[in-house]
């Protein structure tokens, strides 16, 4: 009887698995058949309403424990980081408007361990409404919208904060390279924006690069001397000061320290040594629909 228990068991745990694993395939499916059509559809209000029916399948599925660990391996065109420390997980994506401007998308994944569950949060992108965004700590409800590539954690403390290494394709004339700064609540509500940057006499909570869309900056984080590394972005010509559509990469290099809690900027590095690092973003990376 026992014998006859424990196989029983044993094939209702076979076909749960099974059944999990046909129901996550059927998912990633229509998510790749989703984003496909994302990107062919022309009609800004028709991709709309296919971008919230993706958002909707992200918003149940993500919420189960489950999914943290899934791969989502055949979508290719989406972002999916996960903290160095496995933390948390970011999901990212993006939609040009006719006007050359973007709308910017993103789920946070937080682990609590303590809780051994998921704290689901999805970001709403305002950045047209962020005045002075540079100086400003913002919740998920108002969000400063990118495509982040690279997470850098750092610690004050007892406390853990993140650095969100991403591109803003801006408008028509500007592109633009974000330093964001991510920290959690002890019950894993996320917070843009924290003083933690000194460039000389100014303080900021993020930092915003805006250059020509005809130029390209790296951003990286350099393992080699420990700091984010940044091309130094300048105008074309001394008259055009301010003009960022005129601003491109002068071939020297930046960077951030940190040290004693904050990210202090140390000009002119000698970054020339650090091939793998700089061929690490060839291209800006874009998943744009």
């Amino acid at each position: 009887m026992l014998k006859r228990l424990l196989l029983i068991l044993m094939v209702l745990l076979s076909l749960e698995g099974i059944t999990q694993r046909a129901t996550s395939a059927s998912v990633d499916d229509t998510l790749f058949d989703y984003f496909k059509r994302l990107r062919t559809i022309q009609n800004i209000d028709k991709k709309l309403a296919l971008n919230d029916s993706i958002r909707a399948i992200f918003g149940r599925i993500l919420k189960e424990k489950d999914s943290f660990e899934h791969g989502f391996d055949t979508l290719k065109t989406i972002g999916k980081i996960l903290s160095p420390d496995e933390k948390f997980r970011l999901i990212n994506w993006n939609i040009i408007k006719p006007d050359g401007t973007y709308n910017y998308y993103c789920y946070v994944q937080f682990y609590n361990e303590d809780k051994d569950e998921i704290r689901l949060t999805e970001l709403h992108d305002a950045s047209d409404s962020i005045s002075d965004p540079e100086q400003q700590v913002l919740m998920a409800d108002q969000w400063y919208g990118a495509l982040y590539y690279e997470i850098v954690p750092a610690k004050v403390k007892r406390r853990n904060h993140y650095l969100l290494l991403g591109w803003d394709g801006g408008d028509l004339f500007v592109n633009r390279k974000v330093i964001d700064v991510l920290s959690f609540s002890s019950s894993g509500v996320p917070r843009f924006g924290k003083s933690v940057f000194k460039f000389k006499k100014d303080r900021k909570k993020r930092v915003v690069f805006e250059f020509s869309y005809m130029a390209t900056m790296r951003l990286f984080y350099d393992d080699d001397i420990d700091m984010v590394v940044f091309e130094h972005m300048t105008p074309i010509k001394p008259s055009l000061k301010g003009q960022k559509v005129a601003y491109g990469s002068d071939l020297t290099f930046d960077g951030l320290e940190f040290e004693d809690g904050k990210w202090i900027l140390r000009e002119n590095l000698d970054v020339k040594n650090s091939k793998k690092q700089l061929n690490k973003r060839k291209k800006d990376i874009s998943y744009t629909f």
